[in-house]
């Protein structure tokens, strides 16, 4: 029996089979209370899915620190699919590491999340789910059912989390989505999909929030946004970046991270080649931390 603690309180038994029915829910109450696990998952493009080189790492955080992201977080497990680039865990739950993102060279949020969490107090264990392609749009790939024409990789991700949700279960363990973590808008930044980023944006969250309610918590599920860079070439990030705020203040659910006045960093690697689509290592561990801390401050205790 698969029960949600808080909506036992919606149920009450009557009856001469009442005492039966609540044993079984009692036990089945308490195995969740004891098997249950805080899910993240995580969505969006490039600065998502990780195209930032680990081996710029070591000139920034120093030999011991190093050692300690190379050889991981075990109590904190991700799922990842990195779509087209043909770097995934196949299906299975890893503890968080480098080598996670575009290609086993690069890395993405998950490890500066997992370095903030895996220090943490928090009851639950925590699994991270990570579906995510560069170079793709939330007017085109990204969008979702409420805006008229469901994009592939909307389709793909709910498919896919459901699969690692369903993993999960079969395990025995009781997640619960905490929150939503999306880094993406560039390439709208770059294309004409600044004009409807509001609208489809919101609608995602909506639907996401909607696909997968029975594994919310009480509270709701949180959305967990990131501005994108100042960068030359994503022309309108201004109005994305407007469009992420202006959701942000509609429900307290939803948070922003602006990384802007975070001073995260894009133009210094690779060193004579330098790449501004994405962020350099040190900025890309500071993301990760950044939205760990905010999965703390609201959405996992």
């Amino acid at each position: 029996m698969k029960i949600k603690p808080w909506l036992l309180a919606l149920v009450p038994l009557f009856g001469s089979c009442a005492q039966n029915v609540s044993s079984e829910v009692n036990s089945s109450i308490e195995d969740e209370i004891n098997n249950k696990v805080q899910v993240v998952v995580m969505l969006g493009q490039s600065n998502m899915e990780g195209h930032t080189f680990s081996q710029y790492l070591l000139n920034s955080v120093g030999q011991e620190k190093m050692k300690e992201y190379i050889a991981g977080y075990g109590n904190v497990l991700i799922s990842y699919e990195c779509l087209y680039s043909q770097n995934s865990s196949n299906g299975q739950f890893v503890p968080v590491k480098l080598g996670q993102g575009n290609t086993p060279n690069h890395f993405g949020p998950e490890v500066g999340m997992a370095e903030v969490l895996s220090s943490s107090d928090i009851q639950d264990k925590v699994y991270f789910i990570k579906f995510t392609q560069g170079g793709t749009t939330l007017s085109s790939q990204w969008r979702s059912p409420s805006s008229r024409a469901t994009g592939q990789l909307y389709s793909e991700a709910v498919k896919y989390i459901h699969k690692q949700i369903e993993a999960l279960e079969n395990m025995g363990l009781y997640p619960e989505i905490s929150a939503f973590c999306w880094m993406q808008g560039e390439s709208d930044a770059s294309g004409n999909g600044y004009a409807s980023y509001y609208e489809y944006e919101k609608a995602l969250i909506k639907d996401l929030r909607q696909e997968f309610l029975y594994y919310s918590n009480p509270n709701g599920i949180g959305f967990i946004d990131a501005y994108i860079s100042n960068a030359e070439q994503w022309t309108h990030y201004q109005e994305i970046n407007d469009a992420k705020q202006r959701i942000a203040k509609e429900d307290d659910l939803n948070v922003v991270i602006d990384t802007i006045s975070e001073n995260l960093e894009y133009g210094n690697e690779p060193p004579g080649s330098v790449d501004t689509n994405h962020y350099d290592s040190a900025s890309m561990i500071k993301l990760g931390n950044l939205f760990a801390q905010k999965l703390l401050e609201g959405f996992i205790k």
